[in-house]
């Protein structure tokens, strides 16, 4: 949940989608609801991580053309994931079809395909816009409010494990493992939502409690 926000000052990091698990003042002050429940099992520990994985980090203005370059050639070197940080809440310029059709033809090739999001905070919510929705219909999957460390390294530990299917993998790409991320019931209702959307996710929300 912690990542890197400063290079010098001794508050170098935070955790921007998550609050801490305990201040300190006068008295020490903890967010019990956010631990974790101990463990029912013996402990297990893989270190198997497929690294055959890039991130990349797109900008306003960028040339599509010579991205579809990057991924074929990277698929040519058996790439396993593509992990895109894109606008807001997953968003890409609506005229970059070529784009789209590219990724799609990765995940039809095995390529678990992830978008992150290049705010600090807040989530990734592909569906919510129309190039999201076709990012979607792309075999794309989202990353949810992980932040990018969280993502790479969870995705590394999904493709290593060697007895999980690609499918099997995307589907857990969005499923709370260890805490990384926030489920989305338990989301806050995304920007715009109606008043309805709004009245529904809280009463969601009441069910877990």
């Amino acid at each position: 949940r912690a990542t890197k926000v400063n290079t010098s000052k001794l508050l170098a990091f935070n955790s921007p989608n998550m609050l801490p698990l305990a201040e300190i003042g006068i008295n020490i002050e903890e967010n019990d609801h956010l631990f974790r429940p101990p463990p029912r099992g013996a402990f297990r520990l893989r270190t198997e991580m497929d690294t055959r994985l890039i991130t990349m980090r797109l900008v306003p203005g960028f040339d599509d053309t010579m991205i579809i370059q990057m991924i074929s050639a990277a698929r040519g070197t058996h790439l396993k994931g593509l992990i895109l940080q894109l606008y807001g809440t997953g968003n890409l310029p609506s005229l970059k079809n070529d784009l789209i059709t590219c990724l799609k033809e990765a995940t039809e090739a095995g390529v678990c395909v992830v978008v992150a999001t290049q705010c600090h905070t807040g989530s990734v919510l592909l569906g919510h816009y129309a190039t999201g929705q076709a990012l979607k219909h792309a075999g794309v999957v989202s990353a949810g409010d992980m932040t990018l460390e969280a993502t790479t390294t969870k995705l590394g530990y999904l493709l290593g494990r060697q007895d999980l299917t690609m499918n099997e993998i995307r589907d857990l790409m969005t499923v709370d493992i260890r805490g990384e991320l926030t489920p989305d019931d338990r989301m806050p209702p995304p920007p715009l939502a109606s008043t309805y959307q709004k009245a529904l996710a809280k009463k969601n929300r009441s069910r877990i409690f």
